[in-house]
């Protein structure tokens, strides 16, 4: 006893048995194992509420004969005499989203449903990967649709914002299907494939009109030399890619009235001379200059200006979301006190706006497709990149040795 202890030598000092009656149930060499197999079976993120779950388990509870089960506070304690801590991921920006709800609804909504329709007529292979068939519904004997190439679109930037020292970076941008292998004429002389020096000194930075420019390539290419098929690209959810026309229609960014007497409403878009380029001011910066939004429709899909028209009063004036609704249908909402930028929002043609490369590619009866974020495993190019990988591992010299030349 830590008295008896006490008297007994006099060098040995008193101790306070308060709360060191109880053993803890971490201290049980099975049930400590089991919850590390446990939550290294979650994955690389684990919460202490995992550890109070699993043991509030019946089985688990039965099997260790635990009559209660511990608090999230203590599961608290136990994650850090398990040496689990809170920490920051110091490399890069990424974070996984797949749990956001837009995320979710993208990709079983949109992408998912989108693919399924197209898939009826892709190429196969077979699991011995020797035979290719084309899909077909049952009712395709008396179906116009043609078999349909998923071009993927692949561009090697990095995700993580390393510095890259001094050298030169240089970016590879091209297309790649399955069936045919990177975008290319059949005699080798045409491609897809686009070299771009980054950086302010060299070729500038990969925009969306590049985007556009090489895709518009890409689809002369595709007709030419793949006149049979419908093709469909695929592009990954960069900025660049889902960027909007200068004159997209944004309702966070209008008036809820008509603009004053000698102004007039429009967006700032920078300035770009007949050749497309961005036209500089002398201190550097990209020039600005202000363009009216473009036209809306409505529910019938007539156009809808939203400057008032010729021969009116105030004739190139922006209208306002006032005006603009109440010419929807919507009582007049300059007498309410509501957010109007929120109804006008939710009108259908303010939220199913098309990018511009989707626009681009529409007009060469090209579809357009993006693939949903954090979900890098629906890229095949990613499985091109891992198998082209392991290929090359397998090539490099497992001995430093010379080679033996025949006498």
């Amino acid at each position: 006893m830590p008295s008896q202890n006490h008297i007994s030598s006099t060098k040995v000092p008193p101790t306070n048995p308060y709360g060191g009656w109880n053993s803890s149930h971490l201290e049980d060499p099975d049930i400590a194992n089991e919850i590390h197999e446990h939550l290294q079976s979650i994955g690389k993120y684990v919460r202490a509420q995992d550890i109070d779950d699993y043991l509030d388990k019946e089985d688990v509870r039965t099997r260790f004969q635990i009559k209660e089960t511990i608090s999230l506070v203590t599961a608290k304690r136990w994650m850090h005499r398990m040496d689990y801590r809170w920490t920051h991921n110091l490399k890069g920006q990424y974070v996984d989203g797949h749990e956001r709800d837009d995320v979710i609804w993208y990709h079983q909504n949109v992408f998912l449903k989108q693919w399924a329709k197209m898939e009826e007529y892709m190429h196969t292979w077979d699991p011995d990967e020797s035979v290719n068939n084309t899909n077909h519904p049952a009712d395709s004997t008396s179906s116009p649709h043609k078999k349909i190439c998923i071009w993927f679109h692949d561009k090697n930037e990095t995700t993580t914002p390393y510095t890259k020292g001094e050298g030169a970076s240089l970016m590879v941008a091209d297309f790649v299907l399955a069936d045919h292998g990177w975008l290319c004429s059949p005699n080798g002389k045409e491609s897809a494939r686009v070299l771009f020096k980054a950086g302010k000194s060299q070729d500038g930075y990969f925009t969306n009109d590049d985007i556009v420019a090489q895709s518009q390539n890409t689809i002369k290419q595709v007709k030419e030399h793949f006149p049979g098929e419908d093709h469909v690209f695929v592009f990954d959810n960069a900025t660049t890619h889902l960027k909007r026309p200068d004159d997209t229609i944004l309702a966070h960014k209008m008036p809820k009235y008509p603009s004053k007497e000698g102004t007039n409403w429009g967006i700032e878009v920078t300035a770009k001379d007949v050749a497309g380029k961005i036209i500089y001011r002398t201190d550097g910066k990209p020039s600005k200059v202000k363009v009216q939004m473009g036209d809306s429709t409505f529910a019938d899909g007539s156009p809808q200006s939203l400057y008032f028209p010729n021969g009116h009063p105030r004739a190139g004036i922006f209208k306002g979301m006032a005006i603009i609704l109440k010419e929807r249908g919507y009582s007049d909402m300059s007498r309410l006190n509501i957010a109007v930028a929120d109804v006008l929002y939710n009108e259908p043609n303010f939220i199913n706006v098309k990018s511009t490369l989707e626009l681009a590619c529409a007009s060469e009866e090209v579809h357009v497709l993006f693939l949903p974020k954090f979900h890098c495993e629906l890229n095949f190019i990613k499985q091109c990149w891992g198998h082209a990988s392991s290929m090359g591992e397998q090539e490099i010299p497992r001995s430093l040795s010379p080679p033996k030349l025949d006498s």
